[in-house]
Order: structure tokens, then C-alpha cells, then sequence
């Protein structure tokens, strides 16, 4: 397994909201995005980052799915008592999406709250693995540390030698095609060059948000 990460403020933003977190012994992967126009979104993905690996690290459900989606839960948690112990974390939130792999890194477990999406790229073929939770493409149905409860999606997938594993924030999937994902992710050239074409091409396209990527390719 070959792992690389990248994330940036972008071209408009003054601060960038996003974070990122590798556990490469245990094989744990998430990318958040703060909430863009709400207070705190640095603070809201940051706390979602930390608790969620936090509750990975300590469960003891032996079934990863149901463990990626409990850190899910625990993550909206601690986002709701962060916002309620300062006035100024009001309101904050964040999406996020949570990846674990096997330890022989042939079964992947996906699970995600809202726009933060995450990708297979197999035998030059891109797969989209989670679905948005947006109404009409537009307003989130839901994301941590917003009011009420959160539904995580799971998902678990087989892998093969060759494929790669994009974790992904809307800064990039805004900006940029499947296509043009797809190009890159298929690239010869190693994951951090990789992961500089996508970046490179958001900005291209405007760069309007933060981006953060995860790239993760499986050993033969």
C-alpha cells in the first residue's frame, strides 16, 4: 500500500476549513470539509477528524463497517459539544468520509456524512463508491454537528493489485470532471504527482474552495 495527501487553501478562501488524517497501521483513512459560510469550519472538521479516529482506535466491533459508521456518530457528537461550550463555534459543521482497509488490503469499508466523496480507479476505470447527501445536487441533507441526527452511509468493496482509492472534498469534485479525475488518477507517474494534477487542475478551474485528497494504491 502507497499512500499520498495533499490539501490547499485555494485561490479565494482565506483559510482552509478542510483536514485530513492517515493511520497507516491500521489502515484508516478520512477526509473533512468544514462548512464554507458557517462559523468555526476549521474547528468543526478538525474535532470530526479526531473523534472519529479516536472511536476507530478504540472499538471493539470487530465488523469495520459498522465501526467506520459508529466513528461517524461519535464525530457528529463531539462537534455538537464543541460548538455548545463556545458562542463562537455555533452552527459549525462538516462533512466527512472514512475509509479502512484489510490488512491483507484486498476488502475496503467506506462510510460518509455528505458531499465529501470517495473514488475507485481500476484497470483505468473511475468508480464512484459514495453518493452525496444533497438535495438536487444543491443544500446538504445532512453533516456533522448540524442540528439532529445523522444517517452514515456504508459500503464495502473487493480490491484488486493496481487500484487506487481517492478520497476527495468538494474543492476538487466542484472544479473538476470525472474525466479529467479520471486522467489523473491514471497517470503513471506516482500518487504525489498525481495528487499535484488534480489540485492543479481545480485551480485551473477557478479554485473557489479549499482541496484535500487522499490517495491510496494497492500493492501487487
Amino acid at each position: 500500500m502507497k499512500v499520498a495527501t495533499r490539501t490547499e487553501v485555494g485561490l479565494v478562501r482565506e483559510r482552509n476549513e478542510d483536514d485530513l488524517l492517515v493511520d497507516e497501521d491500521r489502515r484508516f483513512f478520512l477526509v473533512a470539509d468544514g462548512l464554507g459560510g458557517h462559523r468555526a469550519g476549521d474547528v468543526a472538521s478538525r474535532t470530526a477528524a479526531r473523534a472519529a479516529h479516536s472511536a476507530v482506535v478504540t472499538s471493539s466491533d470487530h465488523e469495520p463497517g459498522r465501526a467506520l459508521g459508529d466513528a461517524l456518530h461519535a464525530a457528529h457528537d463531539a462537534v455538537l459539544e464543541a460548538a455548545a461550550t463556545d458562542p463562537g463555534r455555533s452552527g459549525m459543521g462538516t462533512t466527512a468520509v472514512l475509509a479502512q482497509l484489510s490488512a491483507d488490503d484486498r476488502q475496503l469499508w467506506v462510510a460518509h456524512v455528505g458531499d465529501s466523496r470517495a473514488y475507485l480507479l481500476r484497470a483505468g476505470r473511475l468508480h464512484r463508491l459514495t453518493a452525496d447527501h444533497r438535495i438536487g445536487g444543491g443544500r446538504l441533507t445532512q453533516a456533522l454537528g448540524t442540528p439532529g441526527d445523522v444517517s452514515p452511509e456504508t459500503a464495502q468493496f473487493d480490491l484488486a493489485a493496481g487500484d487506487r482509492i481517492l478520497l476527495c472534498t468538494d474543492g476538487l469534485t466542484d472544479m473538476v470532471d470525472d474525466g479529467a479525475i479520471t486522467a489523473q488518477l491514471a497517470s503513471d507517474e506516482g500518487l504525489e504527482r498525481s495528487c499535484d494534477g488534480l489540485v492543479d487542475d481545480a485551480m485551473a478551474h477557478g479554485g473557489i474552495d479549499n482541496v484535500t485528497l487522499v490517495l491510496i494504491e494497492i500493492d501487487g
